[in-house]
């Protein structure tokens, strides 16, 4: 329920060990990039006990793998394994057990020499222009988040840095 409603404006890496069942999976659906041990088991099992999973995972999971699938997963309460997790785009990595943590840190590291004001951009547009929306009226939403990253002086010392070859140093202006 943490990501329901508030999901933070930065990119949310999840690393699974292990069971991550009802809850867990809940918040994995709330999240951007997900790794998981080859252990690890998934699925959102609210309907075996008569609940309603209210986190989302109704909502966001058709939209992020195929209807059928999602809907095996919420009707059923059936559990999913790590592989099939991978197979099904549920996660985007399966490392050896007692890996993922340590795989979700090297990616945040990838992150952090990203340009802030493009990664934020590029998180809103994730998580806010939906595939049902037209095509013409997500570019004009995409255009409005990527205008003020091209106006900022992280792009032009981006572009130098690669000009000159160099790792960027990137402000947040």
């Amino acid at each position: 329920a943490l990501l329901r409603d508030n999901r933070p404006n930065k990119p949310l890496i999840l690393a699974v060990e292990g069971y991550a069942l009802a809850g867990g999976t809940e918040i994995l659906a709330g999240t951007d990039i997900r790794v998981a041990a080859e252990d690890a088991t998934f699925g959102v099992t609210e309907v075996a006990r008569g609940l309603y999973p209210m986190a989302g995972s109704s909502i966001r999971l058709p939209r992020q793998i195929p209807y059928c699938l999602a809907a095996e997963i919420l009707l059923l309460g059936r559990h999913v394994t790590a592989q099939e997790a991978l197979d099904w785009g549920l996660v985007n990595r399966l490392v050896p057990k007692g890996q993922a943590l340590a795989e979700a840190k090297k990616i945040a590291a990838q992150i952090c020499e990203t340009g802030p004001l493009a990664l934020k951009a590029i998180t809103r547009s994730l998580r806010e222009i939906q595939t049902d929306v037209k095509e013409a009226d997500a570019m004009l939403a995409s255009d409005a988040l990527a205008n003020p990253v091209f106006a900022s002086a992280d792009a032009k010392e981006g572009m130098r840095a690669f000009k000159e070859k160099r790792k960027a140093n990137f402000t947040g202006k």
